[in-house]
């Protein structure tokens, strides 16, 4: 990754930055990577630093090792998901029921750290419930993510990694913001309204019809048969829609 998104603080960057159409062209490269480089970060994490300030207190029922977090929560129907992860590689599931489940793996455990320990946030609400992973690449997490099928909203935002989200599985308003990274959208016409895709370094691929877009600033909207919306922001790497079978 670039150096300076390196201390990108996920939150800020993704909803102040890459929501602007790809469509307009250098214009909107150039200020995109200057909002990067000189963000003044608020309350969301720092990823440059290679520790979290803080982490959560785990419930006695969790799992904590050095390798494996595994942890689950009762939200409410109406509660909007947002999830801020640093550098992983991140599985995005639904399933039928009222429990979110977050699970870490860790390849390269790093001293006297638990899996746990890298757990910055878990904040639930009746309204909200968010989940901050502050991962760095080198211990090589892999993250699976398990939300209601009815959450009336979700926001992902990944500074780095590979994602799979299974769109056909999470109904309502889907928002995905990546800085560098593949994302794998697997989902069919009738599970969206709405999906619009900007790329600013890149491409896309769309597997139903055969199309792809790229290298450089790709902007794709469809149109589906399902309802909700889903919008993917991504700086720099690779959209793949794919057929869910």
């Amino acid at each position: 990754m670039p150096n300076f998104l390196l201390g990108a603080d996920v939150h800020h960057v993704m909803k102040t930055s890459i929501r602007r159409r790809a469509a307009i062209g250098c214009l909107f490269a150039t200020a995109l990577f200057v909002v990067l480089g000189g963000a003044a970060f608020g309350k969301s994490m720092n990823c440059h630093d290679s520790l979290p300030a803080t982490h959560t207190e785990l419930a006695k029922d969790d799992q904590n090792t050095a390798n494996h977090l595994e942890l689950i929560r009762k939200v409410g129907p109406e509660v909007v998901m947002v999830l801020d992860i640093c550098d992983a590689d991140v599985t995005i599931k639904g399933s039928n029921g009222d429990l979110l489940r977050v699970s870490v793996d860790i390849a390269s455990p790093a001293p006297k750290m638990t899996a746990g320990d890298y757990l910055q946030g878990l904040d639930i609400t009746p309204h909200t419930a968010n989940v901050r992973l502050h991962l760095p690449a080198r211990i090589r997490a892999k993250v699976v993510i398990v939300v209601p099928s009815a959450t009336p909203k979700l926001e992902l935002n990944l500074v780095s990694g590979e994602l799979a989200f299974e769109t056909d599985r999470i109904s309502g308003e889907r928002e995905i913001n990546v800085v560098d990274g593949h994302i794998e959208l697997l989902a069919n016409a009738d599970s969206y309204g709405t999906l619009e895709v900007n790329v600013v370094m890149g491409s896309f691929h769309d597997r139903h019809a055969g199309e792809s877009g790229g290298p450089a600033l790709v902007s794709r909207s469809l149109t589906g048969t399902g309802k909700g919306s889903l919008e993917v922001n991504l700086v720099k790497g690779s959209v793949e829609l794919k057929p869910w079978d």
